[in-house]
């Protein structure tokens, strides 16, 4: 097709070319023979008009093709042009998007490095809390035990000032053992502690926390701890941890206090008994002093008793240091435990049992995580598998101790159900203890009346309403009639 086109084109231009020539050759004729005729005149004339005509076609046929093409071209490139325009914005902004992402990527890294800092120095800090922790533990000096911390002071706990008052023999607060210079807000804590009997603490220049924790017994205070700490960071939750440590060393010096008195008396008993034995001729004096000697013992049979079941409520009050909702829940399910005891008139030696158990029957919640503890809101299905490890967790914190195996026996029993429904067991009916029964009915009452981190608390009805809902499915029925009973009566607090 296009060779077909090329020689027509050929044939055009020849054509063309001999409408162009002829007229010329005529002139040249003329001019050489002198030929002048009118036909000829016209004949060029008519050849001239059709080589015009001719060569307008041909110029049209030949350049408008090319112009076409032109055309064409031009559209082309300007589809070309903008194409790279819009390439060259789309690089432009991908370039800025890019140095964007680059200063970001830059902060995340920043970000990233810091939070590394950040979690390498609080691992340092928890590394050097539990060494001073198993350090501090097994001491029975309080000067030991201020010795002990002094060591810590160029470490990532940075004490710089610790000091122990408690009562003396007239009563009056002395100081036991201090390490560092002695405070200006020191008589300030100090005071507002033994007033208020709590914990109070002071934040100064953002870096240093200052905590004075009075050395309660029987709720009156006996003395009070006091202790500086240098720290790099002062948020609510490193204050917290640091709170918790003070406390924590409050409680290993209360006991190294108890121990020391305790020793001090076992050794003027042990003096006395000697000179007993020394007098043995005055044997009426020797009678008298033997009596003097049983009652001492007696009563400090009654003080081991005493620092055992305070010992027993400090473990309690662990728990309420990770779960802030359950603050006096231990104390407030022993009082409704015990009064139920008495309406099914149990013997001395249960109600015994069932008042250690009911502080320790939650003690197991120390091995859950306090975000699971304290979430607002309904459990995932595995948070809520971690709540009811607790149980198992408690017996296995206190099987190696020398408890009796039914106080183990109800904190490990106390979530089972009469249905066989309960944990970590299933076990039913007659197969759980009777004293686990009870506890799991007053920890159900002051869990249902007190606020948690998912709801508010019930109204007394209420909740009386659902206990007696769960009669014979989960709890035990006679115990559920005592409860309400008391309740009726106004003899069970609704807090």
């Amino acid at each position: 097709m296009k060779l077909q086109k090329n020689l027509w084109m050929r044939i055009f231009e020849f054509f063309l070319f001999f409408l162009i020539s002829f007229p010329l050759a005529v002139q040249i004729a003329e001019m050489f023979f002198h030929v002048k005729k009118p036909i000829i005149e016209y004949l060029q004339i008519v050849t001239l008009f059709f080589a015009v005509v001719f060569f307008t076609v041909f110029y049209i046929l030949r350049y408008g093709s090319v112009l076409k093409k032109y055309k064409v071209f031009e559209k082309k490139q300007k589809v070309i042009i903008k194409k790279l325009k819009e390439e060259k914005d789309s690089i432009e902004k991908n370039y800025i998007d890019s140095i964007r992402l680059n200063k970001e990527m830059t902060n995340i890294v920043k970000r990233l490095i810091d939070t590394e800092r950040d979690l390498r120095e609080k691992n340092e800090w928890f590394k050097n809390f539990f060494e001073l922790s198993t350090k501090i533990i097994s001491l029975s000096n309080v000067e030991n035990i201020v010795e002990v911390i002094g060591e810590y002071s160029h470490r990532t706990l940075r004490f710089f000032r610790i000091s122990i008052y408690h009562d003396g023999d007239d009563k009056r607060f002395k100081i036991l053992g201090q390490y560092g210079q002695k405070d200006v807000h020191e008589e300030i804590l100090l005071s507002r502690a033994k007033e208020d009997i709590n914990i109070t603490y002071k934040i100064e220049n953002n870096n240093l926390v200052k905590v004075a924790i009075p050395v309660v017994s029987e709720e009156r205070c006996e003395g009070i701890c006091f202790y500086g700490i240098e720290c790099k960071s002062t948020s609510s939750e490193d204050v917290e941890y640091y709170i918790s440590l003070c406390n924590f060393i409050t409680i290993a010096i209360k006991n190294a206090i108890y121990y020391s008195n305790l020793k001090k008396q076992k050794s003027e008993i042990e003096d006395l008994y000697e000179k007993s034995t020394y007098m043995n001729e005055k044997l009426k004096e020797t009678i008298e002093e033997l009596n003097k000697s049983k009652a001492e013992l007696e009563k400090k049979n009654q003080e081991i008793e005493k620092f055992f079941y305070e010992t027993i409520l400090c473990l309690s009050k662990a728990i309420e240091y990770k779960d802030m909702y359950t603050k006096g829940h231990c104390e407030r399910v022993q009082n409704i435990a015990l009064k139920i005891a008495e309406e099914l008139s149990l013997s001395d030696e249960e109600k015994d049992i069932l008042k250690v158990a009911c502080l320790l029957h939650d003690i197991g919640k120390i091995g859950v995580k306090e975000d699971i503890l304290n979430k607002k809101g309904s459990l995932e299905a595995h948070e809520y598998k971690e709540i009811q490890k607790h149980p198992l967790i408690g017996y296995n914190i206190l099987k190696d101790l020398e408890f009796t195996d039914r106080i183990k026996k109800v904190v490990l029993q106390h979530h089972e159900r009469v249905d066989g429904r309960g944990y970590p067991f299933g076990l039913k009916d007659e197969e759980i203890d009777l004293l686990a029964k009870i506890v799991a009915v007053a920890d159900a009452y002051d869990a249902m009346t007190s606020d948690r981190p998912y709801r508010r608390a019930f109204d007394k009805q209420a909740a009386l309403n659902e206990m007696k809902k769960c009669d014979g499915s989960q709890f035990d029925t006679t115990i559920v009639e005592k409860l309400i009973n008391l309740a009726q009566k106004g003899l069970v607090m609704f807090l």
